[in-house]
């Protein structure tokens, strides 16, 4: 059961992929019109099947994963600027 939900998801992201792909190339440079459509694609798929609320938490996981990527890449404190004692 696992498995077929891992291979679902898998084709998915291939069918999500060669749709930006083929997106990206008829308007080079939409990347962030690209990736907001998708957001909002996702957002509203989250909303109708888990509520407003509970996608509020599938985001706010999101988010979290963002910065714990960011904290394995750059440190804990890459953007502290630096204080003179």
């Amino acid at each position: 059961m696992v498995n077929q939900k891992v291979n679902k998801i898998a084709e998915i992201m291939h069918k999500a992929e060669q749709l930006v792909m083929k997106e990206l190339k008829k308007n080079p440079g939409h990347d962030l019109l690209v990736a907001a459509g998708l957001m909002a694609v996702t957002r509203n798929l989250y909303i109708h099947a888990l509520g407003p609320e509970e996608a509020q938490k599938i985001f706010a996981v999101m988010l979290d994963s963002f910065i714990v990527v960011d904290e394995i890449q750059y440190g804990m404190d890459h953007a502290a600027k630096p204080t003179i004692h």
